[in-house]
């Protein structure tokens, strides 16, 4: 069975999207901020981070980041109440979609399906400046 986390620090969303997506037949773990999350993350397997932008302390960025770096392998999709996304947040490898608060359920099942068969993201790599030098 596929783990979704839920990262979002508004518990009534976070019980409305566990109920949602545990209805559509997915094991769920939630996390009320970034710093929570990093831990689940490191306790087991998910398969789809679903993260809110906007959160107090350590925002949904920071924490896109965090994931892309120390779990490549791991998809995110945002959940913002934002609606216009900056390009540089939702075009960024390991981003897979994003849907917009308050959301349909066909929105969300629509992202979660898309994120979950998506090919694993490829982790950052270093670029060696020197051989573009060479060039």
């Amino acid at each position: 069975m596929k783990t979704i986390l839920i990262v979002d620090d508004d518990p009534g969303v976070r019980a409305l999207l566990r109920r949602v997506i545990g209805d559509m037949g997915y094991q769920v773990v939630e996390a009320g901020d970034a710093l929570s999350a990093l831990e689940l993350l490191e306790q087991g397997s998910v398969s789809l981070a679903l993260c809110d932008v906007r959160m107090p302390g350590r925002d949904g960025v920071w924490l896109v980041d965090q994931i892309l770096t120390r779990f490549p392998g791991t998809p995110v999709a945002l959940a913002t109440g934002l609606l216009e996304m900056d390009p540089h947040v939702t075009l960024r490898s390991g981003v897979v979609g994003y849907v917009v608060k308050p959301f349909k359920r066909a929105d969300l099942a629509a992202v979660i399906r898309a994120a979950l068969e998506a090919p694993s993201p490829e982790p950052v790599k270093e670029i060696d400046l020197e051989a573009l030098d060479a060039l």
